[in-house]
């Protein structure tokens, strides 16, 4: 591995920087996001049976004992439950923003890592290759192969590293957005229950 490092050249710095951010945040943000999960479907019906008995501060512990995103919102929901329908929508909105924007944290970092590993390959690769004819050039041909060896390994090293950076961060990526995605599509419904139970606890 030193070895490879050291035939890398000086781009495998940053690309050694890169891939360390990269793994933090990876990980970081599945440790967040696993954390995060529930049942909120037991967690609705928790909520709805305290509502239909109007234990609304009850409902409230509820939420905020459950961790995650869903409960958040529907304990702001519920914290608002004596206003009218469309402030109580306003709430869960605004609180849902702040979820979903406290998910998307360190993602677009994560984005720009992904995207800037195989450039710094590329330089790598173009500046390898510019070693290489630099030697060339020196010795007057390739009379003597070995003294490419050092050009050609940077040119190649680098373009590896960079991808072998890439290629498994964007996968957890794409993994990191499906989650979110869950959870946005998880905060909708459940925000839609409980605005028509807390509707109903209204009329009645």
């Amino acid at each position: 591995m030193l070895d490879m490092i050291i035939r890398g050249g000086p781009v495998m710095v940053p690309l050694l920087l890169c891939s360390v951010l990269m793994v933090a945040v990876c990980l970081e943000r599945l440790f967040y996001l696993w954390r995060s999960r529930i049942d909120t479907e037991d967690l609705m019906d928790d909520i709805k049976l305290a509502l239909q008995q109007g234990k609304i501060l009850e409902s409230m512990q509820i939420a905020k004992k459950a961790r995650g995103p869903v409960a958040a919102v529907l304990a702001a929901g519920i914290a608002h439950y004596d206003k009218d329908k469309a402030h109580i929508r306003e709430r869960l909105e605004e609180v849902a923003h702040e979820e979903v924007f406290r998910m998307e944290r360190r993602l677009g970092m994560l984005d720009v890592l992904i995207t800037i590993a195989p450039l710094l390959g590329l330089l790598g690769t173009v500046t390898g290759i510019i070693k290489s004819f630099q030697v060339i050039t020196a010795v007057g041909g390739m009379e003597d192969p070995l003294a490419l060896s050092g050009g050609i390994a940077e040119a190649l090293v680098t373009t590896a590293v960079g991808l072998i950076i890439a290629i498994p961060g964007m996968i957890v990526y794409s993994y990191l957005a499906s989650l979110i995605d869950r959870f946005v599509a998880d905060i909708n419904k459940r925000s839609s229950e409980l605005l028509v139970i807390l509707e109903m606890r209204g009329d009645a």
